[in-house]
């Protein structure tokens, strides 16, 4: 029995998929990621996660006013 062909573009290597890495926010780029790390190391929080969700939260309740 001949093997099926799936059809369409052959899978990329799994290091020519992205440009970006994967991180706690998705696809951040590398310059933007730093900028973050670095708000979240001056403010004074426990963990970045910690700093974030602050933010988030603070801004999920304004949206939701309005």
């Amino acid at each position: 029995m001949k093997k099926k062909h799936a059809g369409g573009r052959p899978p990329k290597p799994p290091g020519e998929k992205y440009k970006t890495p994967a991180r706690q926010l998705g696809r951040v780029s590398d310059e933007d990621w730093a900028m973050l790390q670095k708000a979240a190391a001056a403010s004074g929080e426990e963990s970045f996660t910690a700093w974030a969700l602050k933010i988030l939260i603070r801004n999920a309740k304004r949206q939701l006013q309005k």
